[in-house]
């Protein structure tokens, strides 16, 4: 007889611990909203900095193009002559404009390049530079 409400006590037991094995339909509805923020979040950090590469790299671009017509310029290779949206030769969507004009010192031309994209203005770049005056002439050879 002691044995039967041994066995009786353990059915108890197990059916009382059955019914709370396992999740509620509150947690699993919480744990789904807390992940979706997050995935949400951290997509839009994850395109934030695709945002700021492709800008860090657009201006890359703008300066080394502006360095190059800048080192055409002092080469000769481009005349000095004050030019506005001439396209890049070879670099598609580029456009550069150059302002030259006399400076405070004899024989140098302060000059002055531009490049944008041609699609934006919001991608931009300008160096200033000195560069001599292939017109000049010194007083000492008059």
């Amino acid at each position: 007889m002691l044995k039967n409400e041994f066995n009786n006590s353990k059915l108890c037991v197990r059916r009382g611990r059955s019914r709370k094995e396992g999740l509620s339909l509150l947690e699993v509805i919480l744990a789904i909203a807390i992940l979706g923020t997050s995935m949400a979040i951290i997509g839009q950090v994850f395109f934030a900095g695709y945002r700021s590469a492709v800008k860090a790299r657009d201006l890359s671009d703008a300066t080394i193009l502006c360095d190059s017509v800048m080192a055409e310029l002092a080469a000769g290779s481009i005349d000095f002559e004050s030019t506005s949206g001439a396209t890049i030769p070879n670099i598609p969507g580029w456009e550069y404009s150059v302002n030259t004009v006399q400076s405070d010192v004899s024989g140098l031309l302060l000059t002055t390049v531009a490049v944008n994209r041609q699609s934006s203005n919001v991608v931009s770049m300008s160096i200033v530079r000195m560069l001599p005056d292939p017109d000049y002439v010194p007083e000492e050879q008059q």
